[in-house]
């Protein structure tokens, strides 16, 4: 993906709904991804591939975080910048600190019914129980992050970076992306983390130092200072889909049952710590993906408006609940398979139920607005469905 640099600001721009559908997918696929023990997991697009749905995500949020918050940062300059930035970190810090008193308490009475430890261990939660105090204060310090509690702790780290890294763009915009690419070859070879578990020593499971070399790609689009590739480079685009399709057998586990040497060869390129430190295999995987799709998928196809997306459409418009509402979706999702087992039936109850109850949220949350802006007297602000290019993604539903 070859991009020329540019130090101009944006101008305003219309919002694009391709970046809304690819986030309202990745949410259902984090969905059924994060539901224990889920049969339905063992077919999302992650299985295909070297990379899943948390690369999209991170370079999404990248995107909507350059429009939200670069736009700020150059036309009402750092000041106001960093107080928006600021701003949101505390509401992201506090989404995580209430996720889990609100979940882990689920947790915990769950467990008591039952008699058993099992969701405790699970969410790698055993530490409240053990050493109340202590676990309550390395949460709120974020040195103990429990198992699938792992993105938001994350994206405050990635916030603060933006930061020191818009300082260097502004500058010239090529010194952040050299600042962010050099962090992640660093993390490549001698990794610098967080402490996750006090107790085991486990490190964060998503490395934010390496995580944002795709935040700050994202990023630089957003705010105008990367232009988009060209779009049906022929060379680029089937080099691009001969990566995706080599990645097919070296990653689903059909393939590894048949051909133990994919199995063996999957060990090779892809260490156990891949996910962590944003392997090189996840980060190539994932930037063929984003370019077979760049140029597939115009903005101006006449499918973007159906109203069989709309409802993928409110998802990614209203990111940052949906992916709360999942959390917890997931947590029950998984505590009715240890009650009523895995069977097909039963699976596809939770998965589809889940599905639908996320996409029932999103009409509320957007209905709510929509009546409160009536009441209000303003004018009620609908998506064009036909736009090319990224609108402010900084509304209150992004995460980032």
């Amino acid at each position: 993906m070859s991009s020329s640099i540019q130090q101009v600001q944006p101008p305003k721009r219309a919002r694009d709904q391709r970046l809304d559908l690819a986030r309202g997918v990745m949410l259902l696929i984090i969905f059924i991804a994060h539901v224990p023990n889920n049969p339905w997991a063992d077919y999302i697009p992650a299985r295909f591939g070297f990379s899943s749905g948390a690369e999209i995500f991170v370079f999404c949020s990248g995107i909507a975080s350059g429009l939200a918050f670069g736009r700020t940062f150059l036309s009402k300059g750092f000041s106001e910048g960093t107080k928006r930035i600021a701003k949101r970190i505390v509401q992201l810090y506090t989404a995580h600190i209430g996720s889990v008193l609100v979940l882990g308490s689920v947790v915990f009475a769950v467990d008591t019914l039952r008699g058993s430890d099992i969701l405790a261990v699970r969410y790698s939660l055993e530490l409240f129980k053990q050493a109340p105090l202590t676990g309550a204060f390395n949460y709120l310090t974020l040195q103990y992050v429990p198992a699938f509690f792992d993105i938001l702790p994350m994206y405050v780290v990635l916030l603060a970076m933006v930061l020191p890294m818009v300082a260097l763009g502004r500058v010239k915009p090529v010194f952040m992306i050299a600042a962010a690419a050099f962090l992640w070859v660093g993390m490549q070879i001698m990794p610098l983390n967080f402490t996750g578990d006090p107790v085991t020593g486990a490190q964060w499971y998503f490395n934010p130092f390496a995580w944002q070399f795709l935040f700050f790609i994202g990023f630089s689009f957003g705010i105008g200072w990367l232009n988009p590739p060209q779009r049906n480079n022929r060379w680029l685009f089937w080099l691009s889909v001969a990566i995706l399709v080599v990645s097919i057998p070296l990653n689903f586990w059909g393939f590894w049952s048949a051909f133990p040497l994919m199995d063996q060869l999957n060990s090779l390129l892809y260490p156990p710590d891949a996910i962590t430190r944003l392997h090189y295999t996840r980060l190539l995987h994932f930037l063929s993906l984003a370019y077979v799709a760049y140029s597939l998928v115009d903005p101006a196809m006449g499918w973007l408006s159906s109203p069989r997306l709309t409802p993928l459409l409110r998802i990614g418009r209203n990111s940052f609940p949906c992916f709360l509402a999942g959390l917890g979706l997931s947590m029950a999702g998984g505590i009715g398979l240890d009650i009523f087992g895995m069977g097909a039936v039963v699976s596809a109850i939770i998965n589809i139920g889940g599905v639908l109850i996320l996409m029932g949220i999103a009409f509320g949350l957007e209905s709510f607005m929509a009546h409160r802006a009536a009441r209000s007297g303003y004018p009620i602000k609908r998506p064009n469905l036909r736009s090319t290019v990224p609108n402010n993604g900084g509304e209150p539903g992004h995460i980032a």
